[in-house]
């Protein structure tokens, strides 16, 4: 091939990642939004459970190759849905990380023994919460979607963290990906960028993972009638009579 014929091959190439590129940035930014505004629906503490896992649902369909995703109409639906559950989960979530900050608060006024007693058990407790969150928006998801009956939220809980156990390489990406991705962009000197792209780039990478690591069970597939099952009787229409 001619250098001639290259060129525009490779222009477009470039092209078409600069627009995919472009492309994701967008949908990122969109999901951000949404999640904040779905968030702010809930009062905060009760619509974050609610905008996570609708923001999880549209990025679970990315990573699947679904790119036409009406990301508004997919977490709004999800957003009522899961709603109970959803903020039940974040309620909880919000009060153990309470719990444990004014715990650790209060223990530096202890003895030096005492206090680090609390604050290693502080740390453990906050180790397996860390381990447990990232898992609720998929176990919430997938648990509804199932059909099954509403699952205690204890349940879902431990559902999480027995995944996150489970997992400890994949634990320890997601929350790498979690805690590392606000702090790259305050080292950076980038603070701006948090309420723009702050949830929606660890929402997306974590649902990757996710999808990767867990994906959804294919359904079975409908097995052909045993040669040891009767057949079925034919039904005759009633014949009339005169």
């Amino acid at each position: 091939m001619s250098p001639r014929g290259g060129r525009p091959t490779a222009g477009g190439g470039l092209l078409g990642a600069a627009d995919a590129l472009l492309r994701l940035a967008v949908q990122l930014v969109w999901l951000n939004l949404w999640w904040t505004l779905l968030t702010l629906r809930g009062g905060v503490v009760l619509g974050l459970g609610p905008a996570s896992v609708g923001a999880h649902a549209v990025a679970s369909a990315w990573a699947r190759g679904e790119r036409d995703v009406d990301v508004r109409g997919t977490m709004c639906a999800r957003w009522r849905a899961h709603r109970r559950p959803a903020s039940a989960a974040g309620l909880l979530a919000a009060a153990l990380l309470a719990s444990l900050a004014a715990t650790w608060w209060l223990s530096r006024s202890q003895a030096p023994i005492p206090a680090a007693i609390t604050q290693g058990l502080v740390l453990l407790a906050a180790l397996l919460l860390a381990t447990t969150l990232p898992y609720l928006p998929l176990v919430i998801q997938r648990t509804a979607d199932a059909a099954a009956p509403p699952a205690r939220l204890s349940h879902l809980f431990a559902t999480g963290l027995a995944l996150g156990m489970a997992r400890p390489v994949l634990s320890l990406a997601l929350i790498a990906i979690w805690l590392g991705w606000p702090l790259a962009l305050l080292a950076a000197g980038w603070p701006g960028l948090l309420p723009v792209i702050g949830v929606g780039v660890p929402v997306a990478a974590s649902a990757w993972c996710l999808e990767r690591a867990l994906p959804r069970a294919a359904a079975p597939p409908h097995e052909p009638p045993s040669a040891h099952d009767p057949a079925p009787h034919p039904t005759h229409a009633p014949e009339r009579t005169s």
